[in-house]
């Protein structure tokens, strides 16, 4: 049931008009059925793995909060490891059983072993790697003392299953999501103004920019169709702008159908594609899982003994992670670890840039636009490895980039329908950033303000894609 499809519609509309006629504890158990018949609706064998997820989890955070009152740690500690291994035991045999048997047998055939090793034939489960990482938080953040456990099941079964962001994020801390579950919630009109402002821009960024690119992209990045180097960098700034406008798109659906319910979810997308340096972006793209494996990854990497403080290496691992948690797959780790490598390459330059942002306001400026043009060509090249079928042709497509500036018949007409579906993106972007302000939008007189809202209606309706294709992220 996808956000912009006709069937979530009319589920939305019936699950709203309840929800706002409801008391508190009425809304949440109505919001847990309808969750639940959201995620059930694309295969109802999935609620099994999101009842263990919840049930195991809600039995270690009481039983962890109860050991840690009573200075038990030892026991306290073997609760949050089971609660890690069985996130990690579903994640791992949905996602990467597959993965890691071929690879060691790969491995085993580089010393003259011969392994044999049966893969599983299984659907991945819709969004798996989104709420494992949710609901595993809230064991982890009860045993490092940020947190204490809700006695309420409902309440936590609502944090693990919330529909809304339950398929592609953001990943929610129960720190955050919980109170505003357990507390009664108003609707304000500027929840409802944000809410319909996000829902209607995530919708377009997903149907009339990310829908209509696809085919752009695919051709030349995916399925390289074309052996011109011009035709390959249309295609990659198509695919770039595509996987932007379907996730943030996705975020920004998910936040403003929260917004709706008097919900405020975290923001998960900043500009990234503004950012100055490798750092920067992953602090605006993909914000809550960047967050997240900053605190519960690279953190406690740069902690332990085996790395004694080794901020490159934890931050290569990290990355490399971030990869991982993507698709399973060496092509994502490498890509992964690329960003990893850019970060050091950024650190280690810092003492030099300081000393050129200090000759004034003009080398600063300079340095920020050499910044960002570095930066989105870094997000290009990379990005041939995430999505091309192999490491081999990630390469080639590189390689084919810069040694090929040939035009084919389709160069020019590709680039002007790509700089079609792009520009209402450009001068929305360049507004957010010039007021720093993401719902610049909602500050502009009613006139105005109106005449946007039915100018992106306009073009959903005359030139929006159809068939409402998945959001790429649900099959991560």
């Amino acid at each position: 049931m996808l956000f912009n499809s006709g069937d979530f519609f009319f589920f939305f509309i019936v699950v709203y008009l309840l929800y706002i006629r409801l008391p508190h504890r009425g809304q949440n158990t109505l919001l847990l059925i309808a969750s639940y018949f959201f995620y059930g609706y694309w295969n109802v064998r999935f609620l099994i793995l999101i009842f263990i997820s919840t049930i195991v989890d809600y039995t270690a955070g009481l039983t962890i909060y109860h050991n840690k009152l009573k200075n038990n740690e030892k026991a306290a500690k073997r609760w949050m490891i089971l609660s890690v291994l069985v996130n990690l035991g579903i994640l791992g045999t949905f996602k990467y059983f597959n993965f890691f048997a071929e690879s060691l047998t790969d491995l085993a055939q580089l010393f003259g072993w011969t392994l044999s090793y049966t893969t599983l034939n299984i659907v991945l489960p819709a969004g798996i790697s989104f709420y494992t990482f949710q609901t595993m938080s809230y064991s982890l953040d009860i045993y490092k003392g940020n947190l204490k456990p809700t006695r309420h099941f409902f309440d936590f079964a609502l944090f693990v299953s919330f529909f809304p962001q339950l398929m592609a994020g953001p990943i929610e801390r129960a720190k955050r999501l919980l109170p505003q579950i357990q507390k009664q919630r108003i609707i304000t009109s500027q929840y409802l103004a944000e809410g319909g402002w996000l829902i209607l821009w995530g919708v377009f960024k997903k149907v009339y920019i990310a829908d209509n690119l696809a085919p752009y992209s695919y051709w030349g990045v995916v399925t390289t169709q074309s052996e011109v180097g011009l035709d390959l960098i249309v295609s990659s700034i198509a695919f770039t702008t595509q996987f932007y406008c379907d996730f943030s798109g996705y975020s920004d659906m998910a936040r403003g159908l929260a917004f709706l319910m008097g919900f405020k979810l975290t923001l998960n997308f900043n500009l990234p594609f503004t950012a100055t340096n490798p750092s920067a972006f992953w602090q605006k793209w993909h914000i809550t899982l960047s967050s997240w494996l900053r605190d519960y990854c690279y953190a406690p990497l740069v902690r332990s003994r085996l790395l004694a403080g080794n901020k490159s290496i934890a931050l290569i691992l990290t990355m490399a992670i971030v990869g991982l948690w993507h698709g399973a797959g060496w092509k994502f780790v490498l890509w992964g670890a690329l960003w990893g490598i850019g970060m050091i390459v950024y650190r280690f330059s810092l003492p030099a840039l300081s000393y050129i942002k200090k000759q004034g306001k003009f080398a600063s400026n300079i340095l920020g636009v050499a910044g960002a043009l570095l930066t989105i060509p870094t997000w290009i090249l990379a990005g041939q490895f995430f999505v091309t079928p192999s490491i081999q042709r990630g390469w080639d497509n590189i390689v084919l980039m810069f040694t090929d500036w040939s035009i084919s018949s389709y160069t020019i007409l590709d680039f002007k329908t790509v700089i079609y579906y792009i520009w209402p993106l450009v001068l929305m972007q360049i507004a957010q950033f010039y007021t720093k302000n993401l719902n610049v939008v909602l500050t502009l007189p009613y006139l105005i303000r109106l005449s946007v809202y039915s100018l992106l209606l306009f073009l959903l309706i005359t030139s929006g894609a159809e068939g409402g294709a998945e959001f790429i992220y649900f099959q991560f």
